[in-house]
């Protein structure tokens, strides 16, 4: 910049021939003043300011999080859904202790006398056996997942029960046989699936076998395998657990002797005995609650936003802020819609963070792939059938209330936002549903939210011109600074525009401030701008080299009175601009001859 002389011609002639008179040096001249002071009134100091584009002090170049969106700026901030698992745990049961039980068949009603020696084969008429007592048995499920709430229906790797009837020891020797006819038993109810047996109720667990031969070992035996439960309103799980109770034993029938060879007894103690394997639930129609672990999406980093919206009087209500999740739902195909919450914590420089949470919002699989979206919006969109209301989405930016009534300056932005669905479950009822690792919910997410500023937002812009200092300027002593222009600007909002003078390091001179600044309405159109700068009570400014301009950009705000406007966003082309710019100073003007 050219300098200009800011004091040519100033100086009165009688000063100059004080300084060019014959001077005796037998005087001592030390004690002289020789400083001069002259008056200075509208000292036209020259500036050279353009205007102020946004695109100047947005720096695009490796931000990620500022880009341009159909000619706006935007935060926008894409990131993966890390995927979490759906997992229910596996229920283990263990097989039941059942007491052994005896039946006692009399054989004194036989043609033939007990203690008779038989030699020959002879077929004795079938007898009559008598019930046994019933014991009891238990199925223990322990510590089942908490998601578990109803087992109607279990499938279950196979389960064994296993009944056997031990004759006395010799009855059973070469030649004789010995069958058990019409037999009825009481077996554990509830058994699905079961083979082994023509007929089973799985109600009462009460079976009839026709025939049931015993071997030469002295054993009869009836195996029957099932391949799950059915429990019905039995199934009710508590405290993570459940226990399935009941009996067995032999209700009735028939025993047929053909025997040779041997000494007829007065009765037969025959001895029974139960096995029921252990099992493994594997799937199940019931009902299920399931809690997922809250699932963190990539947060939201500020760093390196620009520096006119790091100002810590910045305050932000974003006025169309989106955050669109896509999602899958790992048991959509079994019926199961996820619901959750959307929650953002917004964390400051100082202090706790803050937390926003969404409306409750459902994984509905619209297309049968297990894919869903929900757009995380402030207001509900016409034709939008997965939008999720999320009143504070517009108030991520800032420390103020979910519905403020005023500003509250001093804030300033977070320095980065942490994203999370939280206390997603997946509740109802279900068929076949398998127990282990199901799945995982996984996705990705996009935030967008253009710089459009809604009521209560305050952005401070500043920048500094300077280097209008010189020699000659640097000799004033300052009273007054005179600041004349015109304003125009294509914010949609009002702006208070101030102005403080600064020194050749950028720093502030202290002034008075409460005359230096200046009310630019919305869009302004070579707005007349005067402002007047004052020293400080009892002192002068010194060292001037420029000013330093502040503008208050606020959406209906006292901060600003008359203010407000549109809730459009800022992008590159918005501009304040400040032509035909006059500065002048008053003081005085010192200096040493």
């Amino acid at each position: 910049m050219k300098r200009v002389s800011l004091i040519s011609g100033l100086l009165p002639l009688t000063a100059v021939s004080l300084l060019t008179g014959c001077v005796d040096d037998k005087y001592d001249l030390s004690n002289i003043d020789t400083t001069s002071r002259f008056t200075v009134d509208n000292l036209t100091v020259p500036v050279n300011l353009s205007e102020i584009k946004l695109e100047k002090v947005i720096k695009l170049d490796d931000n990620e999080n500022i880009s341009v969106e159909n000619g706006e700026y935007a935060i926008k901030k894409s990131g993966s859904i890390a995927p979490t698992e759906f997992n229910i745990g596996s229920v283990h049961v263990n097989a039941p202790q059942i007491a052994p039980t005896s039946i006692s068949v009399d054989l004194g009603d036989l043609p033939v006398a007990p203690g008779t020696f038989i030699p020959g084969p002879m077929d004795l008429d079938p007898i009559d056996i008598q019930p046994s007592d019933l014991v009891g048995y238990e199925f223990k499920m322990q510590n089942v997942d908490k998601a578990l709430l109803v087992l109607r229906n279990v499938k279950t790797t196979p389960i064994e029960v296993k009944v056997v009837l031990t004759v006395p020891d010799g009855l059973a020797s070469s030649g004789n046989k010995i069958t058990f006819e019409d037999l009825e038993l009481q077996l554990p109810w509830g058994l699905s699936g079961v083979s082994g047996v023509s007929a089973y109720d799985s109600s009462t667990g009460k079976v009839t076998v026709s025939s049931l031969p015993v071997g030469s070992n002295g054993q009869a035996v009836l195996t029957i395998t099932s391949a799950g439960l059915e429990l019905n309103e039995k199934g009710e799980i508590k405290n993570q657990g459940l226990a399935i109770a009941g009996q067995v034993g032999i209700l009735g029938g028939a025993i047929k002797l053909s025997v040779q060879n041997i000494t007829l007894p007065s009765s037969l103690d025959i001895s029974v005995g139960y096995h029921v394997s252990a099992f493994d639930v594997e799937s199940f129609s019931g009902s299920i609650d399931y809690k997922m672990d809250d699932i963190s999406i990539a947060p939201i980093s500020l760093s390196g936003l620009p520096d006119f919206l790091s100002n810590p009087e910045t305050n932000i209500i974003l006025a169309n802020p989106e955050i669109v999740v896509d999602i899958t739902n790992p048991v959509a195909k079994y019926g199961l819609e996820g619901k959750g919450r959307l929650k953002l914590n917004s964390y400051f420089k100082e202090g706790d963070p803050e937390s926003r949470t969404s409306n409750e919002f459902s994984l509905t699989d619209r297309d049968g792939d297990g894919k869903c979206r929900i757009v995380f919006a402030t207001e509900e969109k016409p034709g939008e059938s997965d939008i999720c209301l999320f009143s504070g989405l517009g108030y991520v930016l800032t420390r103020l209330p979910e519905n403020p009534t005023s500003i509250t300056l001093g804030c300033g932005l977070p320095e980065s936002i942490s994203v999370s669905i939280e206390n997603l479950s997946f509740s109802g009822d279900v068929t076949d549903f398998p127990l282990g690792n199901i799945g995982s919910a996984e996705g990705d997410s996009e935030f967008n939210a253009p710089h459009g500023f809604d009521a209560g937002s305050t952005v401070i812009y500043e920048t500094t011109e300077g280097d209008w200092g010189s020699d000659d300027l640097d000799k004033v002593n300052i009273n007054t600074i005179h600041l004349t222009a015109l304003c125009t600007t294509d914010l949609p909002v009002a702006l208070k525009l101030e102005v403080y003078p600064v020194d050749k390091n950028g720093n502030d001179i202290p002034v008075k401030e409460s005359n230096a600044d200046f009310l630019v309405p919305a869009n302004a159109k070579n707005e007349p701008v005067r402002l007047i700068i004052t020293a400080m009570d009892g002192s002068t400014i010194t060292g001037f080299d420029g000013v330093r301009f502040k503008a208050t950009v606020a959406q209906n705000s006292p901060v600003i009175p008359g203010g407000g406007g549109d809730t459009e966003a800022l992008g590159p082309d918005l501009q304040i601009k400040l032509d035909d710019l006059h500065v002048t100073v008053d003081g005085y003007y010192e200096t040493d001859f």
